[in-house]
């Protein structure tokens, strides 16, 4: 079958929209500046990434031992012998250390990984406004990667 003018046209146009789209889509960065700044930020962001899984981890943690405290005052307050002054103080700090470890969860431990949670993100929406979905030279890449050297964050 034989290509009429206006399906060449079309076929020209489709390949040439595909070829400029790609074009825009992948933008090949050349500029050893631009290509460190984006491995710095790329490693800032590993870092980051580093600090929320540490947090994490500390968080839950005290999570953990607030819910182990809150449970052992839920089984030990109906033991309790009010008869007995011992025990009421021995309750009475159980009572307390579960209060501190839940203000410390509530406090300390939520904003110290709340903050580290907000600098991951803040991190990441930077790293893909100015460095994701770009094509970087190889040969610049591979030069800035041997040779990186990156300010103190």
């Amino acid at each position: 079958m034989r290509a009429g003018p206006w399906q060449i046209g079309v076929t020209s146009w489709l390949m040439l929209s595909s070829v400029v789209s790609a074009a825009t889509a992948q933008e090949l960065v050349r500029s050893p500046e631009q290509i460190r700044s984006c491995l710095c930020q790329e490693r800032s962001v590993s870092a980051l990434n580093s600090e929320v899984q540490a947090q994490s981890r500390a968080y839950e943690d005290k999570r953990h031992a607030f819910q182990a405290l809150d449970k052992q005052v839920q089984t030990t307050r109906p033991t309790v012998n009010v008869a007995k002054q011992a025990d009421v103080d021995a309750f009475k700090r159980l009572l307390d250390q579960r209060d501190r470890a839940a203000d410390d969860l509530a406090g300390n431990a939520t904003k110290t990984y709340s903050d580290a949670v907000s600098r991951y993100n803040q991190a990441v929406a930077a790293y893909n406004g100015a460095c994701a979905g770009k094509s970087y030279d190889p040969d610049q890449l591979a030069e800035m990667r041997r040779t990186l050297s990156c300010p103190e964050q």
